[in-house]
């Protein structure tokens, strides 16, 4: 019966009318995939084939930790290739030859992509395109995939396309210097230079999106609940993100309620709070609290748009990158959304709100040595310097993360912002048991390796 059903339906896609010729032939070519391409290719998969499993666990750990990044890297040049080629088979019109109406359609239909990973290559190789110095030097390898789409993401609709290439060498050049987290942080502030906010007049402010919610009743009269759906604003949905983490707390040991669980208990415990006594546990050692970080001068009508970079002697000037990492004349919540300037003095109003204001962020904040607890108002400071956790890599909020002390405070450390850095449980863990260390750089909290083991060759952790 299986020998049957295998002949009919090859008879069927060998009589099929509508199988373009070019898929035909793709698939009697298909056993030389790769012809077209030069044949070290093949030498090179071959060798790498050639290292079995036993090979690889007798050339040791620091071999592999090495080669995995090598390919890494490999893969990202291999793909910002593919996409120079994806941009020139787009632009030049060689798609009509397939037969096909679009780039995505080729790929769709002789590379069996999905409709999403097509659109995804097509856009990438877009927006590459138009960004040469970035291309190059993800091509290169200096550049990992994610730093590239980070600079692309912010700087690719900078209509001055000279503007769009200083900004590209900037990031390019400071990328080596910064982690995934600080890099997006750069970006989005050279594109506040360069894209200029525009305040809508009042009779031509588009609608605001308004929040949602529907709450209904459902199920059996013996057995109801409640559905809850809603759509939030993204400051909306922040102010409920902070009320809900607070509730939810951290899972005590042997919890085992789901992660949607422990937030529908959350979600009925912050509404007996408000209606009873409008309190809520604390979370880092305050009350929980949406928090704008805004310089002074951005809460200013006279404030200009978007500034050009500080040379506030307060301030960090030792710093090169200090003016991308410190907005200027922006606000921010902890989780980096931006707020316009209209929407940060409407906030400012709420006395609900905590606003951090600054004046240079890295002038230094202290309680010396009455306390090592950390007050509010220092961990505020903090968490506008660090926005995140501070190993590498990390990206975990503040409500995740402690206020660690670079020199223990029983070491004669004091409780001050240049010697604290935020910390998620995990890598606070990690410092003390993998001999990593916290060390401040130009004003920054940095990971330091163990001297007895560098990184590996291939590593993009910027020293």
């Amino acid at each position: 019966m299986g020998e049957v059903f295998s002949a009919s339906l090859g008879d069927v896609f060998r009589a099929d009318p509508l199988t373009p010729s070019s898929s035909r032939q793709a698939r009697a070519a298909s056993t030389e995939p790769l012809r077209t391409l030069p044949a070290s290719c093949m030498t090179f998969l071959a060798a790498l084939a050639a290292e079995d499993d036993d090979a690889l666990c007798a050339a040791g750990a620091p071999f592999q930790a090495e080669q995995l990044l090598a390919l890494v890297r490999f893969e990202e040049m291999v793909g910002a290739e593919l996409a120079r080629r994806v941009a020139v088979f787009d632009r030049t019109g060689a798609v009509a030859a397939t037969r096909s109406r679009t780039a995505k359609g080729f790929l769709q239909t002789h590379g069996q992509l999905s409709d999403r990973a097509a659109k995804q290559l097509v856009d990438r190789a877009r927006r590459l395109d138009t960004l040469r110095t970035v291309r190059t030097a993800l091509t290169d390898g200096e550049l990992s995939a994610s730093q590239a789409e980070v600079i692309a993401h912010e700087i690719t609709d900078v209509e001055d396309p000279q503007a769009r290439e200083q900004a590209e060498e900037l990031l390019v050049g400071q990328a080596k210097e910064l982690h995934l987290g600080q890099l997006k942080q750069a970006a989005r502030q050279v594109r506040a230079h360069l894209v200029e906010e525009q305040e809508p007049q009042v009779k031509d402010a588009p609608a605001l999106f308004r929040s949602t919610a529907r709450l209904s009743q459902t199920g059996t009269s013996d057995d109801p609940f409640w559905v809850l759906t809603a759509e939030l604003s993204a400051v909306a949905g922040e102010k409920l993100r902070v009320a809900l983490e607070a509730a939810m707390g951290t899972p005590v040991e042997g919890e085992t309620r789901t992660h949607p669980e422990r937030m529908g208990d959350a979600l009925e415990a912050v509404a007996d709070l408000a209606l009873g006594c409008d309190k809520l546990p604390t979370t880092g050692g305050q009350r929980p609290h949406f928090t704008v970080i805004a310089d002074l001068d951005a809460l200013r009508e006279e404030c200009p748009a978007h500034p050009t970079f500080t040379d506030d002697p307060e301030t960090d000037g030792n710093d090169d990158v200090s003016g991308l990492l410190h907005p200027v004349g922006v606000a921010t919540s902890t989780r980096g959304f931006r707020l316009p300037r209209w929407q940060a003095r409407k906030e400012s109003c709420d006395c609900r709100l905590r606003v951090i204001l600054t004046k240079g962020q890295g002038k230094p904040v202290s309680i010396g040595r009455a306390t090592r607890t950390v007050p509010a108002h220092l961990r505020d400071a903090v968490i506008a310097r660090d926005r995140h956790c501070v190993w590498p890599g990390c990206t975990r909020p503040p409500t995740w993360c402690e206020a660690h002390h670079l020199t223990h405070w029983a070491d004669g450390g004091h409780t001050s912002l240049n010697n604290l850095a935020l910390l998620c449980g995990e890598h606070h863990t990690d410092l003390h048991h993998t001999g990593w260390e916290l060390e401040m750089s130009n004003g920054r909290p940095t990971a330091v390796p163990p001297p007895d083991t560098p990184p590996p060759p291939n590593t993009r952790y910027p020293h």
